[in-house]
């Protein structure tokens, strides 16, 4: 049997890291977390980093790559980032150019066993990017940092079995919340973080064509708490095929999103 799994290592402001695995391959997205962190989640799963076959990074915000010095002097692992975001890695670490595997925004590639599917994505930084992973006869898709859900973007997530989607903020919490107007007017605007709200319409579509698995991300720790989180896309899939939705905490999940089913039906023998 071979496993099929997410596995939540960092999610939100302070650290975004997650480990994907499927067929025999081993994927991380992004490096938000400090490479200890990474080494003892890894050693959790059974995995050495370096038996990763790649790392895929969305944009190059701090709280997306800061492990990337320490991981680069440390490690032979291909890193996988647009064209963009490869720019600005290296600017911020030279040593990273000799690892970086950079690529168009939308373009597709193949890590391990996986065919990787890239997708833009509207937020501030440069060239920053989704994720839709296909093997084993599904699709994995990872969408976070999106200021809106382009109807683009949607498309590319529809019909993916399991979907990591932003679900950052609550709007009342926003507005009447400690952040400064301009920090609210960028996390609200066009390229800043998708809402509860968002994230649940969109998450209704995504179960009405298929998918399965729902993990939400990236909440934001003072405009948001999990359950709010949860509620409002539980409430959105009332009277819709039956999905599984899950919150990625801010620190590593206590165990992985099981997405083989084999494996969910063994935790119920």
């Amino acid at each position: 049997m071979k496993e099929r799994y997410y596995y939540s290592i960092g999610s939100g402001s302070t650290g975004n890291c997650g480990l994907y695995v499927c067929g025999g391959t081993a994927i991380l997205i992004d490096l938000g977390v400090s490479v200890r962190r990474i080494t003892a989640a890894l050693r959790k799963r059974g995995f050495e980093i370096a038996d990763l076959s790649g790392v895929l990074i969305t944009h190059g915000h701090h709280d997306h790559i800061k492990g990337l010095s320490t991981f680069v002097k440390r490690y032979r692992v291909p890193i996988y980032a647009s064209r963009g975001t490869a720019e600005e890695l290296v600017r911020k670490d030279p040593a990273a150019q000799a690892l970086l595997r950079p690529f168009w925004g939308g373009e597709t590639f193949d890590v391990g066993s996986l065919q990787v599917e890239s997708f833009l994505t509207p937020h501030d930084a440069a060239e920053s990017v989704g994720y839709v992973l296909r093997g084993e006869g599904d699709a994995f898709g990872y969408a976070t940092d999106l200021g809106f859900m382009p109807s683009a973007i949607k498309s590319k997530l529809l019909g993916c079995g399991a979907v990591v989607l932003e679900s950052n903020h609550d709007l009342v919490m926003l507005e009447t919340g400690p952040y400064p107007y301009i920090l609210k007017q960028r996390v609200s605007g066009p390229r800043g973080h998708l809402s509860n709200v968002d994230c649940a319409a969109c998450a209704a579509e995504l179960v009405k064509n298929g998918t399965k698995t729902l993990i939400l991300a990236h909440l934001s720790e003072e405009n948001n708490t999990p359950s709010l989180a949860q509620k409002e896309t539980e409430d959105a899939l009332t009277g819709l095929p039956d999905c599984a939705v899950y919150v990625a905490p801010r620190d590593e999940m206590e165990e992985p999103v099981w997405l083989s089913e084999e494996m969910q039906c063994s935790l119920y023998v």
